[in-house]
C-alpha cells in the first residue's frame, strides 16, 4: 500500500522526507529519498546540491563533487556550487586535485567578486601551489571587492602565519577582527600569533576575553594553559587544564600538559600516571615515551625507564621524523634536533650507551658543529667499547674548540687502552699545554710513564 501511494507523490513530498531523515541523522534514508524526488523532477539544482552535501556526509568525495557540477549545469550563475565541488576532498594535500580545485574557484570568483568565501578559498589554493605572488594580488583583490572580507584575512594570515611572518600575520587577525569582533575563534587565533611573537600580557588578554565569552571552548583553554606555563604561571595553567580534561577526559594535548607541569614540579608519580595515560589514549606518540622515560628514571625506578626508551626506539622512525607538538604545522629543525639531544641524553643517564651512540650518530652528522653534539657522541662511543668511534668524535670536536680539556683528555685515554704509548703521551701534553693543573691529564701521564717503565723493565 505504501509502495503504490509512494508511486504518486511528486518530488517536492519527496525532498521533505528526505530532509526529515537527513536532520535524523538517516544518510541512507534521506539518499534513497532525495534521488526519488530528482527521479521525478531531475532539474532541479537545489536538490542536486542537497545531494551533493549528504554524499559528502557519507563521505563519497567524488559522486559528491558529480552532484555539485550537475547543480552547476543546471544554474551556471551560481557561485555556491562551484566552492562546494572546490571544497570536496582534501586538495591542500594533492598538487593535481589543488590545481582542479583552483580552476572551479577562479570560475566562481568571476561569477560574484563580493563572495569573501571564493576568494579565502582561492588565496589558500593558490598558497598550497606554490604561487605565492598571485595569492598576494588575490588577497589585495579581495580587499578591493569584498566589502567585509574576513575569511579572506583569516586565510592569508594562516598563510604568512606559516611562512613565519608573524607581524603582517598578526595585522590580518586584527583587521579581521575588526570587520567582525564576535568572531571568537580568530581572537583565538591572533592571540596565538601574538603569544609566538612574544606579546605574552597582549596574547593572554585575548585569550581571556575568548574564554569570558566561551568558558568551555578547549581549544582556548589549551592554547592559554601553554601560554601561561611559558609564564611561569603553573598553577593556573594546571586550573585550565583540568577544566578541559572536565569537558574532554580524553583530551591527549591536556593529560601532556599536565604531565609535564607535574614534571616541572618534581612530582614523578603525577607525571608518570599522566604520561601513561597519554600512551593509553594514543599509543602512537612515540615521544611521550621520552617523556615518561624521564619521569621514570627521576622516580628511581630505572628498569621501566629504560623498558620506555626500548619501546620508543622500536616506534620511532629516523631521528629527523621526531616531531611532536602542533601537529598541524611541522617542527623546526631546530626543534627536531633538540628532541634528538633529548633521546641521546636519557639513553646515556640510562646507560643505554649502544642505542645512544646509534642516535647521537645521526644529530651529529645532521649538525656537524655542535660541538656538544660530538663530545656527547665521544662519550657515548667510548662507553659502548667503540674506541675507534670515540677518537673520530673526539677529534672532531677539538676542530670546533680546540681548548676542549675533556676531549684531549678522551683522546689520550682512548691511546692508551689502545696500547699506543707514544700516542697517549702526545695527546696528554697536548692537553696540559691547555691545562697545566688538570689532575686528569696529569694521572695519564703518569699512567703512561708507569707503563713505558714496565715494558722496559720487561725487555
Amino acid at each position: 500500500m505504501s509502495d503504490s501511494h509512494g508511486q504518486w507523490r511528486d518530488g517536492d513530498e519527496w525532498a521533505e522526507e528526505a530532509r526529515r531523515h537527513f536532520e535524523a541523522g538517516r544518510l541512507k534514508e534521506a539518499e534513497t529519498a532525495l534521488r526519488q524526488a530528482l527521479s521525478r523532477s531531475p532539474d532541479r539544482p537545489e536538490w542536486h546540491f542537497h545531494l551533493g552535501r549528504l554524499l559528502e556526509q557519507a563521505d563519497r568525495p567524488d559522486e559528491a563533487r558529480e552532484s555539485y557540477l550537475r547543480c552547476h549545469e543546471l544554474d551556471p550563475d551560481a557561485p555556491e556550487p562551484l566552492l562546494a565541488a572546490a571544497g570536496v576532498g582534501d586538495a591542500e594535500e594533492n598538487p593535481e586535485d589543488a590545481r582542479q580545485a583552483l580552476a572551479l574557484v577562479e570560475r566562481a570568483v568571476s561569477l560574484d567578486r563580493s563572495r569573501d568565501e571564493a576568494h579565502a578559498r582561492r588565496i589558500v589554493l593558490l598558497d598550497v601551489l606554490g604561487r605565492h605572488d598571485d595569492a598576494r594580488t588575490a588577497f589585495y583583490e579581495a580587499q578591493e571587492f569584498v566589502e567585509r572580507p574576513t575569511f579572506s584575512l583569516i586565510a592569508m594570515a594562516d598563510r604568512l602565519e606559516e611562512a613565519g611572518d608573524l607581524p603582517r600575520a598578526a595585522w590580518c587577525y586584527r583587521e579581521a577582527l575588526r570587520h567582525d569582533a564576535e568572531f571568537s575563534e580568530v581572537r583565538r587565533l591572533y592571540a596565538r600569533c601574538l603569544a609566538r611573537q612574544g606579546e605574552h600580557p597582549k596574547a593572554l588578554q585575548h585569550y581571556m576575553h575568548v574564554l569570558r565569552e566561551m568558558p568551555g571552548d578547549t581549544d582556548t583553554l589549551l592554547d592559554c594553559a601553554e601560554l601561561l606555563w611559558q609564564l611561569k604561571r603553573e598553577g593556573e595553567a594546571i586550573e585550565k587544564l583540568h577544566r578541559v580534561v572536565e569537558l574532554e577526559p580524553a583530551n591527549v594535548r591536556a593529560h601532556h600538559m599536565l604531565g609535564a607541569l607535574e614534571m616541572r614540579a618534581s612530582r614523578w608519580d603525577r607525571a608518570v600516571l599522566e604520561f601513561e595515560l597519554v600512551l593509553k589514549l594514543e599509543p602512537d606518540r612515540a615521544m611521550v615515551r621520552l617523556d615518561l622515560a624521564e619521569a621514570q628514571l627521576r622516580r628511581g625506578r630505572a628498569e621501566e625507564g629504560r623498558a620506555s626508551l626500548r619501546a620508543f626506539m622500536e616506534a620511532s622512525g629516523p631521528w629527523h621524523a621526531w616531531r611532536e607538538g602542533d601537529e598541524s604545522r611541522p617542527a623546526s629543525e631546530e626543534r627536531t634536533a633538540e628532541h634528538c639531544a633529548r633521546a641521546g641524553g636519557l639513553l646515556m643517564a640510562a646507560g643505554m650507551w649502544d642505542d645512544a651512540a646509534r642516535v647521537v650518530s645521526h644529530l651529529a652528522r645532521a649538525c656537524p658543529d655542535r660541538a656538544d653534539a660530538w663530545r656527547a657522541l665521544a662519550r657515548a662511543c667510548f662507553e659502548s667499547g667503540d674506541l675507534a668511534g670515540g677518537s673520530h668524535a673526539a677529534e672532531r670536536v677539538l676542530a670546533i674548540e680546540p681548548r676542549c680539556v675533556i676531549s684531549h683528555h678522551n683522546l689520550a685515554l682512548a691511546a692508551l687502552r689502545q696500547g699506543d704509548l707514544d700516542l697517549a703521551w702526545r695527546r696528554a701534553r697536548l692537553g696540559l699545554r691547555i691545562a697545566r693543573t688538570d689532575e686528569g691529564l696529569r694521572r695519564i701521564r703518569s699512567r703512561v710513564a708507569f707503563a713505558r717503565l714496565r715494558k722496559w723493565l720487561r725487555l
